[in-house]
């Protein structure tokens, strides 16, 4: 399971981590100093670990440290466990992908690039080192609109001493860093490629595939609409279930004066705040204790309110007179929206042709917003104009949503006929080293032993068992859901 884990995620993961690092951290916040583990092997001399196949790797072996600075960046190794661990992770990856998988991709000759391929990697290389550079020269503020080219080229050699402060990186280790990972990640996947021997991926398997998808969302989701939206909203998460009693709605969205709207809002937003001040109960003592403070606003009543809403109606009421007339001749709702509407989400053409998803528990919307949603009585009607606290909305009852799976579009039966295929290629590629290790001649040294990946505990078999111990009838193993 280990060594499984090691292939999915490290071969998949390790070169984007490498490529893209400086980029992130450039827009971030200064770098994690490396590992303690790193600053012993340069400053100690090399200790030779263990040796695979006659391939002797030593404790400042670039490939090894590399690798381990993947891991360690993935946890706290100022616990000396941690560390401990980050290193048999990176030993284990050193030798099934660093010795035991190159081998065989060299004797297969699948570890060979033309000279036009590696100048596309160097190509690549070079424009990811300009972006970063580029970033870089963003961050320090040093380039203006006004800055001649005698100063731009200084401030990207500023920042291009930072990166080799922070990171000890140039341009030219970059690229060579850049370049071995991606021949790395292209030989990688010729092997699998080459070892790949299982059926292709069918349109029934990536149909039970999907449907296992929509099972589980159904399951967990149900007809909870508030869920669905925390979800799917709130956590960016897909869902392949729809709750039951979604329409889809479009809105024009005309937007008031603004100072009407703050009005209208810090009334709404004091109305509430004595609403709940008069509902709380509490003793006399605690009133004298939680009494707030005094105010000299006035207190606010709803016909406050509605005079501000009035206020905002007249404001806009010659486009909404505009828009109803337009409506009237024929003008179609979305040439309305395109022409008057302020809301940017209705700007993007899939959400102009599905809708806003609006459901009576929704908890994503404005509850006036929702409300006039709900009032429409069939696809096709048009609301009365509804204040809410972003503007003056115009609803169009598009369609209803139907509850259930979601529809298996094209791109989706793609997306998951790759990830169905990526699962083989894991499973595959693990299998095989699993057989390669256990063929190797690897041998630890003492000093190598702390870098070794302990085996995993043997399950207890039927006969080592204390039969008294044992269930009087068979019992079937539970199913596991392996972690994502």
């Amino acid at each position: 399971m280990i060594k499984r884990l090691v292939c999915m995620i490290l071969s998949l993961m390790l070169l984007t981590a490498c490529v893209f690092a400086l980029a992130e951290d450039a827009a971030t916040e200064a770098p994690t100093e490396v590992p303690a583990a790193d600053a012993q092997t340069t400053e100690e001399p090399p200790v030779l670990l263990v040796t695979v196949n006659g391939r002797e790797i030593y404790s400042n072996d670039p490939y090894l440290l590399k690798t381990l600075q993947y891991y360690a960046g993935q946890i706290d190794t100022s616990d000396p466990a941690n560390l401990a661990l980050a290193q048999q992770y990176a030993m284990n990856y050193t030798i099934l992908i660093g010795c035991l998988a190159r081998e065989k991709a060299a004797e297969l000759g699948l570890d060979q690039f033309t000279e036009d391929e590696k100048a596309k990697m160097k190509d690549d290389a070079k424009s990811y080192w300009d972006s970063i550079v580029d970033s870089f020269v963003e961050e320090m503020g040093n380039v203006t609109e006004s800055s001649t080219d005698d100063e731009k080229a200084a401030a990207r050699a500023d920042a291009e001493a930072l990166i080799l402060e922070q990171y000890g990186v140039d341009e030219e280790m970059y690229i060579n860093d850049y370049v071995e990972d991606q021949m790395e990640s292209v030989m990688l996947e010729r092997l699998i490629a080459h070892l790949r021997t299982g059926e292709p991926v069918t349109d029934e398997d990536v149909q039970n595939y999907f449907n296992d998808l929509v099972a589980d969302d159904k399951e967990q989701i149900g007809d909870d609409a508030a869920m669905y939206e925390f979800y799917t909203q709130y956590y960016g998460m897909n869902s392949y279930y729809v709750p039951n009693g979604y329409r889809g709605i479009t809105h024009i969205l005309i937007k008031p004066d603004q100072a009407l709207l703050d009005t209208l809002n810090s009334l709404n937003n004091r109305w509430e705040e004595q609403q709940s001040g008069q509902g709380s109960e509490s003793t006399e003592g605690e009133a004298e204790a939680t009494q707030a403070p005094e105010t000299t606003d006035e207190p606010v009543t709803e016909q406050m309110i509605k005079d501000a809403e009035k206020a905002i109606l007249e404001n806009v009421q010659p486009k909404v007179d505009e828009i109803m007339a337009k409506l009237k001749s024929g003008v179609s709702f979305d040439e309305l929206i395109k022409e008057y509407g302020e809301d940017p989400g209705m700007k993007d053409e899939e959400t102009l042709r599905t809708g806003y998803l609006v459901h009576p528990d929704s908890i994503i919307y404005d509850p006036l917003f929702i409300e006039a949603a709900m009032k429409l009585e069939k696809v096709g009607d048009v609301s009365d104009p509804v204040v809410s606290s972003f503007g003056v909305h115009i609803l169009h009852y598009l369609r209803d949503v139907p509850g259930g799976a979601v529809e298996l579009t094209d791109a989706m039966k793609e997306e998951f006929r790759t990830a169905l295929q990526q699962e083989q290629d894991n499973e595959t590629l693990s299998t095989n080293l699993d057989k390669w290790e256990q063929e190797a001649d690897i041998v630890y040294t003492e000093a190598g032993e702390a870098w070794r990946l302990p085996d995993p505990e043997p399950e207890e078999s039927a006969e080592e068992s204390d039969p008294a111990e044992a269930p009087a009838e068979e019992t079937p193993a539970p199913e596991v859901t392996p972690a994502p």
